[in-house]
């Protein structure tokens, strides 16, 4: 299909986004919640003219070195005086962090109910998150905001952008994205009252998703991943059709392979990077092979990956709505990206241009679909921060709809759009 083509469907999702948040179901969000610090790299001069030998120039090299490659990713640094060091040094702004918080904030932005796993109730991170958003209690479920707050709280972590042809020090970065920086591990967020409360919304549920394992101390993966496993496994017993579990940046390969060994059993989505999927099945076939692969190995009903210039899945379910979730993922990260925070698309991005894609719009292979759409991408975005799981909360918005006997908004099929 054309650009003004893919244009004209993203601008006809925007009017039909509004529609799809009222008609939500609940979205349960497990397991990610942290406080963020956001910072411009290039605009760090504190740490990029540190003293050499220093941790804060060995954490500017590596920094550097990944804006000159025009990668991002996460990076956890060995340096306890860190978080002060760069809080007394360098302007940043404080925003919220984690798969799960970050998609929960998404589908509050458009009117659809999340139900959030919590356990860090301190008032700086009960302040970043929307008070749309639920969170289990001793007596059940309420609104964020009316929850009593705790003391004490995590270490934030570190983001630093870069955006493509903006010098950093004496370098030029190629592409824009992010580095997270952490000086720390973080348990996953499991608050005492969202395992039974999620269970008794599982039935009604949309979707339910996994996150935060990539995170987590090295000797506390197995007993994570063992929790985790059993909430899925009973939201899965009570109904759930969608358990997604988005993959992450992990510290390697071995690490993402028992993330899947153990939670792809209790899963029925997953979600990664093209980057990820690279590592995880490096054997050069086509994008849509390697998912199938994973998805089929795993027992999986799908499997997505996402690039900057377009997004891909494979699936045994309906393959228009598995498009149509595809294209919200993209429309609601190329707003955030023009926009550099949550906003409802109106449109298309202006500007946003629409690149080549390495598969058809909707292939057959068996008993899979094969989709995949451009997204519509800046070269230049206000940020890059959240993009990636503000995808996520897109793509289930959709997935997540009831079936019947309300009919979801659609989009008319590909070949009536565009012949």
């Amino acid at each position: 299909m054309s650009a003004g083509c893919w244009q004209r469907r993203y601008d006809a999702l925007a009017r039909l986004l509004p529609e799809l948040g009222r008609m939500a179901r609940p979205t349960l969000c497990g397991f990610s919640v942290c406080v963020d610090v956001y910072l411009r790299l290039e605009q760090a001069d504190a740490l990029l003219d540190a003293p050499a030998g220093t941790a804060a120039a060995t954490l500017a090299r590596e920094l550097v070195g990944r804006a000159g490659r025009g990668v991002g990713g996460e990076l956890h640094i060995d340096w306890p005086d860190g978080p002060a060091w760069l809080d007394a040094r360098l302007p940043g702004r404080l925003g919220l962090g984690g798969t799960a918080a970050q998609a929960a904030q998404a589908l509050a932005m458009l009117g659809a109910p999340s139900l959030l796993s919590l356990s860090d109730r301190s008032p700086r991170q009960r302040g970043l998150i929307d008070p749309a958003v639920k969170v289990a209690t001793a007596t059940g479920m309420t609104s964020i905001a009316l929850v009593e707050s705790t003391e004490g709280h995590k270490a934030p972590h570190y983001i630093f952008e870069f955006t493509a042809g903006t010098c950093v020090g004496e370098v030029v970065p190629p592409r824009s994205s992010r580095t997270i920086v952490r000086f720390g591990d973080d348990p996953l967020e499991i608050d005492p009252w969202f395992p039974q409360a999620s269970l008794a919304l599982a039935p009604a549920a949309g979707a339910g998703i996994l996150s935060g394992f990539n995170e987590v101390p090295a000797a506390e993966l197995e007993s994570s991943l063992e929790t985790a496993a059993g909430i899925a496994r009973a939201w899965r017993e009570a109904g759930l059709e969608w358990v997604h579990l988005e993959l992450g940046d992990s510290p390697s390969v071995g690490w993402m392979g028992r993330v899947l060994t153990v939670l792809g059993a209790e899963a029925t989505s997953l979600g990664l990077s093209l980057s990820e999927l690279d590592q995880l099945v490096p054997d050069g076939r086509p994008v849509a092979d390697r998912l199938r692969a994973l998805a089929e190995r795993l027992g999986l009903a799908r499997a997505t990956a996402h690039a900057d210039h377009w997004a891909a899945s494979v699936t045994t379910a309906d393959p228009d709505r598995e498009l149509m979730a595809l294209m919200a993922g993209c429309l609601l990260a190329a707003t955030r990206a023009e926009h550099g925070g949550l906003t409802v698309p109106e449109g298309c991005p202006p500007g946003a241009v629409f690149g080549e894609t390495p598969l058809p719009p909707i292939a057959r292979h068996g008993r899979w679909s094969t989709l995949c759409c451009p997204s519509p991408h800046l070269a230049r975005p206000a940020a890059t921060i959240g993009l990636g799981d503000t995808f996520l909360a897109g793509s289930l918005l959709v997935l997540g709809q009831a079936r019947s006997p309300v009919p979801s908004p659609s989009l008319p099929p590909v070949p009536e759009v565009c012949p």
